[in-house]
C-alpha cells in the first residue's frame, strides 16, 4: 500500500472523496455498474446493491483511507468510494462500460473488484487527468 504525501493533488482528491453530492450520485452509479457486471456475467438481468463495508474495505486496500478524516464510519468511507467513482465518470476518467468490465473478473470477490477499479482511477488521477474540482 502506497503512503500518500501531502500534495495539492491529494488535497483535491480528499475534497472529492468527501463531496456528499458526488457520493449521492455515486451510490446510484456504483449499484448500476455492479448490476450491469452481474447481468453480463449471468446472461440475464440482475440487480444488486453494493454494501458500504465492501466499498470501505476497497478504499482501505486502494490506499485511500489516509486521505480521509480519522473518525469516519463505514457508511461515510463507503460514500467516499462512491464519490470518487462518480467524479471519475463525470470527468471522463472512466466510462460506464469500462467500470463494468473492470469489475467482471472479480465479481465473486467484490472487495477486490472495487479495489482494482479504485486503483485504476487513482492511477489516472496521478497521470494528470482530472482533479480540477
Amino acid at each position: 500500500m502506497e503512503r500518500w504525501e501531502p500534495t495539492l493533488e491529494n488535497e483535491r482528491l480528499s475534497r472529492v472523496l468527501l463531496d456528499r453530492d458526488l457520493a449521492a450520485l455515486g451510490d446510484a452509479f456504483v449499484n448500476l455498474v455492479y448490476s450491469l457486471a452481474l447481468t453480463r456475467q449471468a446472461g440475464r438481468p440482475k440487480g444488486s446493491k453494493v454494501e458500504n463495508r465492501i466499498l470501505a474495505e476497497a478504499i482501505r486496500r486502494a490506499g485511500l483511507r489516509g486521505l480521509l478524516p480519522k473518525r469516519l464510519d463505514r457508511h461515510a468511507i463507503g460514500g467516499s468510494a462512491e464519490a470518487l467513482l462518480a467524479y471519475a465518470w463525470l470527468e471522463g476518467l472512466v466510462a460506464m462500460d469500462e467500470c463494468t468490465e473492470a469489475l467482471r473478473p472479480s465479481l465473486d470477490q467484490p472487495v477486490e473488484a472495487f479495489t482494482q477499479l479504485l486503483t485504476l482511477i487513482v492511477g489516472r488521477v496521478k497521470a494528470g487527468r482530472g482533479m480540477e474540482r
